[in-house]
């Protein structure tokens, strides 16, 4: 899920002391940097250290003296210094070879070079800040040495072609190159670039998963691979699948699908074999171009060759190494002997620190063994690789062998706090971690990106199958896959606490980002050498992480597992409650609704009152009594909710008496009950707000104010009330856009705000919300949602002339029916059969309003029925059946009195006003009309008043005058 960005906001300007360079501006005091007026997220870290080195501008600063700036107190690897100085560098732009604005001293320090002005200058006292960074973006690079041709050349092929492949040997730059092939072609992307990697997950079946939640694709997708295909289909896009080769089939699968597709998005993938498609462009990348042994080489001819670039950077950037001529033939002869590959390259750059390059030269001949037959099948250069990783393994200590073996457990990037919990059951302690940590960073066995005031670590693909293999053959780690699923556990029940309190973008971010870890702690907790209390724990602690986001297909899947799993073993009811109601809404916003959502509702009311949880019994009754207002049970819904109302007051819990009351009196509108229903809305809709702030407490009161606007616009309309209802809809379409509520959106448009602009005759708002729903159901794919566009949208098309569009309103409500979401039914059906009698197909008309009114009845949706009857007499009139007509218009016309449904009385009113007036019965025309019409204080420009209004005008002039007998159309036959 991608995190909503803040709205700028204008605030007071304060005098500040400013720290000018470049477009950049540091405010000292507000821990502020400006580029070109913008903040730059920066982590507390890196603008201690960047303060210091401004502030101290020319000097050489020491490293014990930046340290001490950015960690008072604590003693530390000198690598946390290097990482946090990199993403600081990287924030300021400034990781060129020459740099602009801060120079390292070897083995000393650091120098900030730039000019600096100090001024007193005026800053806002609320700054909008930049977007946050979708979770999908590609990785941030360090510099790349020797593959620019290479770059520019695969940026070239994409535009022609829409699938390439970057298959070489593990360790060669993949994903190095696929990384800045997307930077230089990202311009010529309009909907940006998405990285998604696949090394987080083993599974080949999660490929879907992992895809759509690098997408950001919300919402129950039912196939992940469709989901994608859909998304990408009106995009201009990139999609990196990066690391492929361990979930190939399912990448193919993916790529021989995208390329039968027409978008006009490109699709870059990596892997160290070709995915096999017949469309794919294979690029084969070559190792770095290396000099040969023998070669009597100077320092300028040497770092010509990219694998001696690449080994003299690293090496000077962990060791500070400065390379001298009598190096240049020991460092040709590591690079050559390492087959120019990247990694290996970067593995033993980090031991220049330990060894000198002639020693190095002898490590690797004695060690590594490059002269051994390799391993049947096994591509020369990945040996090479493999090799250079255990022979920097052998290296560790014991302590820091086992850390990095305990460290593969992690499937993304990680904390110091996660790798302390997981390693402290290989009897590691924190002093042990935190070196260690560092160490491995040194080493370039773990790399490390400051994130915030904190590091994260993370292992590449290879070093961490590496080390899962390290890990397995040692028996001290044989916890480290339970302490990563307790750890993961702990994080995410930690999640549910903070979920009250944590801005909620926030929130997102932060546990979204551990998504990867959490499937693999749930798949191993319920395999087979896991534990499934565990598992049922962890499927409990991750509910508000997928409600949260929306990510409800995974959800399903691992829902049903979980709870499958609880009922087979000994499992405390209340945690199987929450599984349950889990699932019914997971499966409440599939494409169909199944009788498993009964039998998950029924469990989850059985349980919760097994339990005796107030909140989750007010919770489960609910949720059932919504689905069943779905499938058409009116009756039964408002049963449910009135003990959901019953057993919420008995708690005195307010939030959950408002929701009960709300679906309560929502019901009741259904059953007709407008005068019951539409006091408790109208103090629903008074009680909440828009906040404001974005806080936990604000969003839920925005989400409130949106939920009750789904409800009222439709009854205010019914009680006459077109303008107030269009208002309330739009009110509650446009807080959830403000919001960033899609899912709450589509709602609040497929319930009021499409209704609304539908049956006041509102053709451009119609067009507007139907355009609103598209584009949510591209961002959250609820699938329910699919057939109601459908129908509004062809709605629309037939009412702006189109003769087809009847067609696509008749498919759309049977897949409605199909899918069993029967809400509304019979009122869809009676606009289907008023399309078909402006055609003049009075037969499949008479069809249409007898389905409808079958629906209806069965369904108890009283609401609806008074309308159903005109329609049926609208059909008879027709059908030459006059008599039959004003008799069943005259019964409609008792029932919509009776529910006190103002607007149906207009409209039957005004039909059966219409008839007397053709067959000589003016003034009985005008005394039945004419005192419906003037109730009305609004609404005066929707058809049906402007309809009535017409009739009326033109008949009170000549009231007294019988006139003549004649057959007319009634006025609700012509339009909507």
């Amino acid at each position: 899920m991608r995190a909503a960005t803040e709205t700028q906001r204008r605030g007071t300007r304060r005098q500040e002391l400013t720290y000018c360079f470049g477009p950049f501006r540091l405010v000292p005091r507000r821990q502020l940097l400006l580029l070109e007026g913008r903040p730059v997220k920066l982590g507390g870290r890196a603008f201690e250290l960047l303060q210091v080195l401004v502030q101290r501008c020319g000097d050489l600063v020491s490293k014990n003296e930046l340290m001490a700036a950015a960690w008072p107190g604590t003693s530390l690897h000198d690598s946390n210094l290097k990482v946090n100085m990199w993403s600081l560098r990287r924030s300021l732009g400034d990781t060129q070879i020459e740099p602009i604005y801060i120079a390292t001293v070897a083995r000393r320090g650091y120098k900030f070079i730039a000019d600096v002005q100090i001024s007193i200058g005026e800053v806002e006292d609320d700054l909008a800040l930049a977007d946050p960074l979708p979770l999908s973006n590609p990785p941030l690079l360090r510099g790349i040495v020797g593959r620019e041709a290479d770059i520019v050349d695969i940026a070239d092929l994409l535009s022609d072609n829409r699938h390439v492949t970057l298959a070489g040997a593990g360790g060669i730059g993949k994903t190095t190159v696929a990384v800045a092939v997307a930077q230089a072609y990202a311009p010529r992307c309009r909907d940006g670039v998405c990285f998604v990697d696949l090394a987080t997950i083993s599974d080949p079946t999660l490929f879907g998963a992992a895809l759509v939640t690098a997408l950001g694709i919300r919402g129950n997708t039912d196939n992940g691979l469709v989901a994608a295909l859909d998304y990408l289909r009106p995009r201009q896009m990139l999609l990196i699948l990066d690391n492929c080769e361990h979930v190939l089939a399912a990448a193919t699968i993916f790529a021989g699908k995208f390329m039968t597709d027409t978008s006009p998005s490109r699709l870059l993938a990596t892997s160290r074999e070709p995915l096999g498609t017949g469309t794919e462009h294979v690029v084969r990348l070559g190792s770095l171009a290396s000099p040969k042994s023998g070669l009597d080489l100077s320092v300028d001819q040497a770092v010509r060759f990219p694998a001696v670039q690449l080994f003299v950077r690293r090496a000077a950037e962990w060791s500070d190494y400065q390379f001298v001529d009598g190096d240049c033939e020991a460092v040709a002869s590591i690079c050559h002997s390492l087959d120019g590959l990247p990694l290996a390259i970067e593995l033993a750059a980090a031991q220049i620190g330990r060894f000198n390059p002639r020693e190095l030269v002898a490590q690797l001949d004695q060690k590594l063994c490059f002269r051994a037959p390799t391993a049947e099948g096994a591509p020369p250069r990945h040996e090479t690789l493999m090799a250079t990783i255990d022979w920097s393994f052998r290296l560790l200590s014991q302590k820091e062998a086992r850390l990095f073996g305990s460290l593969s457990v992690f499937s993304d990037a990680f904390e110091v706090e996660d790798a302390v919990f997981v390693a402290e059951a290989a009897g590691l302690t924190l002093i042990d971690v935190v070196t260690g940590l560092g160490s491995l960073v040194a080493k370039s066995l773990l790399s490390a990106q400051a994130h915030g005031a904190q590091l994260r670590y993370r292992l590449l693909d290879s070093t961490r199958r590496y080390a899962a293999e390290r890990r397995q053959a040692d028996p001290a780690c044989g916890q480290a896959l339970r302490r990563h699923a307790q750890r993961v556990l702990g994080l995410f029940e930690r999640s549910e606490e903070e979920w009250n309190w944590r801005e909620p973008a926030d929130w997102t971010q932060r546990y979204l980002a551990r998504i990867a870890d959490l499937r693999a702690a749930l798949s191993w907790a319920v395999g087979e050498e896991g534990d499934p209390v565990l598992g049922i724990r962890l499927a409990v602690a991750a509910i508000t992480l997928w409600s949260e986001t929306s990510i409800l297909s995974e959800a399903q899947a691992r829902l049903e597992d979980a709870l499958a799993l609880a009922k087979t073993i000994v499992c405390d009811d209340l945690s199987k409650a929450k599984l349950a109601c889990a699932l019914g809404w997971s499966l409440f916003y599939a494409r169909k609704m199944s009788n498993e959502n009964e039998v998950a509702w029924l469990d989850a009311i059985a349980f919760a009152r097994r339990a005796g949880n107030i909140e989750y019994q007010q919770r489960a009754l609910v949720g059932f009594a919504f689905y069943l207002l779905q499938i058409g049970e009116v009756p039964r819904a408002i049963t449910y909710l009135e003990e959901a109302t019953a057993v919420a007051d008995r708690g005195r819990d307010l939030t959950a008496t408002s929701e009960a009351d709300r679906a309560l009196a929502w019901a009741r509108a259904f059953a007709g009950e407008l005068s019951r229903s539409r006091p408790v809305l109208d103090r629903l809709a008074a009680t909440y707000s828009l906040a404001e702030g974005r806080s936990r407490k604000d969003a839920n009161e925005v989400y409130r104010f949106i939920t009750v606007r789904f409800n009222l616009p439709f009854v205010a309309w019914m009680q006459g009330q077109a303008d107030y209802a269009a208002r309330l809809a739009r009110d509650a379409v446009d807080a959830a856009d403000r919001s960033g509520h899609w899912v709450s959106q589509s709602n609040a448009l497929g319930l009021a705000a499409l209704p609304v602009a539908l049956e006041t005759g509102n053709l451009d708002a119609l067009e507007s919300f139907t355009m609103r729903l598209r584009r949510n159901l591209e961002r959250e794919r609820i699938s329910r949602w699919v057939p109601v566009e459908r129908y509004f949208s062809a709605c629309l098309r037939d009412l702006r002339g189109d003769p087809r569009a009847v067609e696509d309103v008749r498919a759309a409500i049977d897949e409605l029916i199909e899918c069993r979401f029967l809400m509304r039914i019979g009122s869809y059906l009676a606009v289907l059969a008023r399309t078909y009698l402006r055609q003049g197909r009075i037969a499949e008309a008479r069809q249409a309003i007898t389905r409808a009114i079958d629906h209806q009845e069965r369904q108890g949706e009283r609401w609806c029925r008074s309308e159903l009857q005109r329609v049926d007499a609208l059909v008879l009139l027709h059908a030459g059946e006059p008599q039959r007509a004003e008799k069943r218009l005259q019964q409609a016309l008792a029932e919509a009195h009776a529910i006190a449904a103002m607007t149906f009385q207009l409209r039957i009113a005004t039909d059966l006003a219409a008839h007397w007036i053709a067959t000589g019965r003016r003034a009985k025309a005008i005394r039945l009309l004419a005192p419906i019409h003037d109730e009305f204080t609004e609404g005066f420009e929707t058809p049906d008043l402007v309809a009535a209004r017409r009739l009326l005008r033109r008949v009170r002039p000549t009231a007294d005058d019988c006139g003549h007998s004649r057959q007319s159309e009634p006025v609700h036959a012509r339009g909507a």
